[in-house]
């Protein structure tokens, strides 16, 4: 089964392809190729938002920073998430909860695959 790890590298991809979309667009075609029979898997917005917030602050490797996000809890931690990479590049090899949970200070918020994107495209050598 896919994850959001994967589709957000094949956002990216998509983002790198010959023509041009939105990051908005790429996000949407790859979920929609890796959760083709989930609506609830291809509308989930915590992923997204952190794919998006990525894309507008200029993070992806060869993607020029793009239509920006509203501002939200998630795109937050999506900042303070490449902030704390930055500071401690080790923590790359944790598991998605366990960087859930120092982006989140433990707070205990409900976690929604959102370290997943981050730590797929750490891993696929797509972030800055």
């Amino acid at each position: 089964m896919a994850n959001y790890a994967e589709v957000a590298v094949q956002a990216v991809v998509n983002l790198r392809g010959e023509r041009q979309i939105s990051a908005r667009e790429a996000w949407a075609i790859a979920v929609i190729d890796a959760f083709p029979n989930s609506i609830s898997m291809q509308e989930k917005a915590c992923p997204k938002t952190i794919f998006l917030t990525l894309c507008a602050s200029g993070a992806l490797v060869g993607i020029p920073a793009t239509e920006g996000v509203r501002d939200s809890e998630n795109a937050r931690h999506a900042l303070d998430c490449l902030a704390l990479l930055d500071e401690h590049p080790g923590y790359v090899d944790m598991a998605p909860r366990e960087l859930w949970s120092l982006v989140t200070h433990a707070s205990g918020k409900a976690y929604n695959q959102q370290m997943h994107v981050i730590l797929g495209l750490a891993k696929a050598g797509l972030l800055r």
